[in-house]
């Protein structure tokens, strides 16, 4: 990661400002305000999360408020995040905590240093990421946030997967049998023939394939090429694990034969034609309908459309992932081995009334025991231990955690999401989430499920996608490398690409099919004259000097 040199006077005093703030920050820290490290304190947060405010009964923050002596005033974000990150770093309005998905509030001098905190303040912090040290670190040797997912204790006991796949609809796989496919000719024969066979479902017209193309999630129009090639996820290119070489995905051969293949189903109306102009909410509202059999994503994408399926019972239109490649040859590469979650967690604000005081509170918040209860709930009220010690819930306490209305005053889902959390398992070798305890399992898995997996035997969708993930490679991911920086030339490269590949790929896929090859070679020429490979350039030299840093 790095620092950038390229701001004006402006950032320059940024810059000096948050030297002087660690400076008193770091080994040179005033005495606390208190003998009682765990004094009251209120921390404000920006989150980027879009979920309710938590009532004031919320059980976890109360235990959070009785037990650490902290409460929480949230910012949660409205509206578009580049204006009010835009308004935060022009007017330097900062809160305690703030969520991190981007770079911009590093470039900015926004959030202060906090390798020298967590070294003199938080043990259970510099554990959890003793694996993942070094790659938290930006440019300057410096780490300005607290990852949230990906760092794991213990082993991995999870079945699920939520990852990129091509989905199908589970009853379109038991329709047929639950044949083995592979490939993406043998993909869409599946959806073609349970189309032909069922033309409607739920009294709608049946969608064999649909796409999400709204927004920044339009990321899935443009990706199965990646995978159907046998690559990583490695976001918007492909990296060649010989040369070390980076290619955009958008004018490659693989995403020519992706989108020709879409041409022809297309002209055979096998294509929802209505998903270049649906927004996301329509987008789940047609999969909620139970009448499309296939798609391209991530599941945190369409999870809450599976869910409304499920609550329907209809639990057999929900989906099932697919780890289809372009043909027999390619070893699929969908599901990897787990990776810290580079560029999305928290971090400390130069704004900050009392860093030592929130040091402490997250060295608190990644103690076992604050785990547990963030996790796993209150012991007696959310769970409890069977004769043998084992947790469990009851099916009450089971419903309980679908529920919304109770999530919202039983969960700290605010917190869970952005901040620092255990994954794998807790000391006594239990997961460290309920639902994966083996019992739980049993009890919470349904019998569709059940037969779907026992007819590929696996024991899981993880499974089902790949039972034995090759290791990865020294640079994944390369999603997690920092975008170029705003108003440089690859930025707007990538901007005009982005434009170029929204405009000219739904006329693609729905022209006829005479016109595809003249069409293609228009939409690769203006990639060409967007730059293109400016873009190409800015990512090769950030996966050289990740590749760099990491082999250290």
């Amino acid at each position: 990661m790095k620092l950038r040199k390229n701001r004006g006077g402006g950032g320059v005093l940024l810059l000096l400002s948050v030297i002087s703030l660690y400076t008193s920050c770091s080994g040179k820290q005033e005495a606390p305000k208190s003998d009682d490290p765990r004094y009251p304190i209120t921390i404000s947060i920006f989150t980027q999360e879009q979920q309710q405010q938590p009532p004031a009964d919320n059980k976890i923050y109360k235990w959070i408020k009785d037990n650490l002596n902290v409460t929480f005033s949230w910012d949660i974000l409205v509206g578009e995040i580049a204006q009010k990150r835009g308004v935060m770093i022009a007017g330097q309005d900062y809160p305690d905590l703030i969520e991190i998905n981007e770079t911009q509030f590093i470039e900015a001098g926004a959030l202060i240093p906090l390798e020298d905190l967590i070294e003199q303040y938080g043990p259970n912090i510099k554990r959890h990421y003793k694996d993942v040290w070094e790659q938290m670190k930006w440019d300057d040797g410096h780490i300005y946030y607290l990852i949230n997912w990906g760092v794991y204790e213990g082993a991995d006991q999870s079945p699920y997967y939520g990852d990129s796949a091509l989905w199908v609809q589970k009853e379109v796989l038991k329709d047929a049998g639950y044949p083995h496919i592979t490939t993406v000719d043998e993909y869409f024969d599946l959806l073609i023939n349970y189309a032909q066979k069922y033309p409607t479902i739920n009294g709608m017209p049946t969608i064999p394939f649909t796409i999400l193309t709204y927004d920044w999630r339009a990321f899935c129009l443009i990706n199965p090429p990646n995978f159907l090639a046998g690559y990583p996820n490695d976001g918007n290119g492909t990296i060649d694990p010989a040369t070390k070489k980076y290619k955009s995905l958008l004018p490659q051969d693989i995403s020519k034969r992706w989108f020709k293949k879409l041409n022809e189903l297309n002209d055979q109306g096998y294509i929802d034609r209505a998903c270049f102009v649906d927004n996301y909410d329509q987008y789940l509202a047609k999969i909620a309908s139970g009448r499309v059999l296939g798609l391209h994503d991530q599941r945190w994408q369409f999870q809450s459309a599976d869910d409304a399926l499920r609550d329907q019972g209809q639990y057999n239109r929900t989906m099932a992932p697919l780890p289809i490649v372009f043909d027999q040859s390619i070893r699929p590469r969908y599901r990897n081995r787990k990776v810290p979650n580079i560029g999305r967690g928290i971090g400390i604000s130069i704004k900050a009334k009392d860093p030592i005081r929130i040091i402490r509170f997250l060295n608190e918040y990644l103690s076992e025991e604050t785990q547990r209860i963030i996790e796993w709930g209150i012991e007696g009220e959310d769970w409890q231990r069977d004769s043998k010690g084992a947790p469990y819930r009851t099916p009450e306490q089971r419903s309980q955690q679908k529920d919304e209305i109770w999530r919202l005053h039983n969960r700290g889902e605010l917190l869970r999401n952005p901040f620092p959390s255990w994954e794998g398992s807790f000391t006594d070798g239990y997961p460290t989430v309920l639902d994966d305890v083996f019992s739980e399992r049993e009890a919470l898995t349904r019998p569709e499920d059940l037969e779907l997996w026992a007819a590929y035997g696996v024991t899981s969708n993880n499974e089902l996608m790949d039972k034995d993930p090759p290791p990865n490679e020294l640079w994944f991911p390369a999603w997690s490398m920092p975008n170029p920086p705003d108003g440089s030339d690859p930025q707007i490269a990538w901007q005009r690409c982005e434009q170029t590949y929204k405009k000219y790929l739904p006329q693609i896929i729905l022209a006829p099919p005479a016109d595809f090859e003249r069409l293609w070679a228009e939409y690769t020429a203006q990639l060409e004259k967007d730059g293109v490979a400016k873009y190409e350039t800015y990512m090769q030299e950030r996966l050289d000097l990740r590749i760099k840093q990491w082999s250290k």
